[in-house]
């Protein structure tokens, strides 16, 4: 998952990198070989591809993010509540009193290493609205 612009231009000068691979092996003997490798060439594309189109609809509000019902559910999406609250790692870092340097070890993570209370912090600090309700 692309978490912020700068992972976006890496991504996108990937996909320059793979897409000339392919190029070159193109150009070569055809062969098992050569198919297997430019199946694996394309298969990269796409992935990475997916994963700018699922970044730029989150930046632009275009993807929606599912509603979370357990607690366990929450940190896998908090990156993208970020990204769809316009909230770069630099000014989550500074609302909370932190390095970017932390958000970016927090996320490398999916925020499965911080405390409750601290994601709700980070919630709060995105804009996030949370309603929690316990039932037995």
């Amino acid at each position: 998952m692309i978490k912020s612009d700068a992972q976006r231009e890496r991504t996108l000068a990937q996909i320059e990198g793979f897409r000339q691979a392919l190029a070159k092996v193109a150009s070569e003997k055809p062969g098992k070989r050569s198919a297997a490798i430019r199946g694996s060439y394309e298969g990269m594309v796409r992935q990475l591809e997916e994963e700018l189109r699922e970044y730029d609809q989150l930046k632009t509000g275009e993807l929606e993010i599912p509603r979370i019902e357990r607690l366990d559910q929450i940190a896998p999406f908090i990156v993208k509540l970020r990204i769809n609250k316009g909230v770069s790692q630099t000014e989550l870092a500074g609302r909370l009193g932190v390095s970017k340097q932390v958000i970016s070890r927090y996320e490398e993570s999916d925020y499965q290493t911080v405390a409750v209370s601290r994601l709700q912090e980070i919630l709060d600090a995105i804009g996030v609205k949370t309603v929690v309700t316990l039932t037995a």
